[in-house]
């Protein structure tokens, strides 16, 4: 498994890899702009269902915010913004187009204050990290009492990732989807409900969902015709998860 430092590195210029570049992916991230600016409240939380306990003007963190979609939903509901990440790539693109309160870096590094968030903001973070659970203690150290933390991340419990692992079984192969470097945990959905119940989080909402890929999109992408197809593949399955839990007051 990595360590830290290698971990930090990889996460360098991490938007300007070959697979983001391929896919024209801060394109597809401006459209998808484009549309959340032209949303209501209503439809925007009708939407995405992780974000239905996110009241109007919070105090919003996305912890390794990349290029800012939680960012966008969070200031279309004129949320105070504040943002982690360790692409400073990344960090100018979302400075270009909300006003916005970035840490360059570890959430475990930022030292923000106790009690300080009304809904912190975590998608497919968690798999990459090295301690989960120290990240889970310091998220509910800086949200208020009664706060909200979000958290999407991978489902391991996937039929598509079962058969995956068991395909590699049978070929003798270490399964990829925890390489040790990119992705460092990934939990089922049951093992996650149980982690953020033993660390005394009140479960609000639980739901998997598949990879949301949109066609127009994936025929755009200059991806090899084996990765488009993967990507089709991973929209039939319930290959995500996303858990809302808040804290106790």
């Amino acid at each position: 498994m990595a360590d830290q430092k290698e971990l930090r590195d990889y996460y360098t210029s991490y938007y300007e890899k070959d697979h983001y570049d391929s896919m024209a992916y801060k394109q597809v991230i401006l459209k998808e702009f484009q549309k959340i600016r032209s949303q209501s409240k209503k439809e925007i939380l009708e939407s995405t269902r992780y974000l239905n306990e996110l009241s109007h003007g919070a105090v919003f963190l996305d912890v390794g915010c990349g290029l800012g979609l939680g960012l966008a939903y969070a200031n279309q509901l004129d949320c105070q913004l504040y943002a982690t990440e360790f692409d400073s790539g990344a960090l100018d693109f979302v400075h270009k187009h909300f006003s916005v309160e970035t840490f360059h870096g570890d959430i475990m590094d930022a030292k923000y204050p106790n009690s300080f968030f009304d809904f912190i903001h975590m998608s497919h973070v968690i798999e990459h990290v090295l301690d989960p659970i120290a990240y889970i203690q310091e998220m509910k150290r800086i949200v208020k009492p009664g706060g909200i933390i979000a958290i999407g991340t991978p489902n391991l419990g996937s039929m598509l990732y079962t058969f995956h692992r068991y395909f590699n079984l049978i070929q003798m192969k270490v399964p990829d989807i925890i390489d040790g470097v990119e992705h460092t945990f990934i939990f089922p959905k049951s093992t996650l409900a149980n982690l953020c119940k033993e660390l005394d989080l009140i479960l609000v909402d639980h739901y998997t969902h598949g990879l949301g890929e949109k066609l127009s999109n994936l025929l755009s992408y200059q991806l090899p015709i084996h990765k488009k197809v993967n990507r089709l593949i991973q929209n039939l399955f319930q290959v995500n998860q996303w858990i809302i839990c808040k804290t106790m007051k």
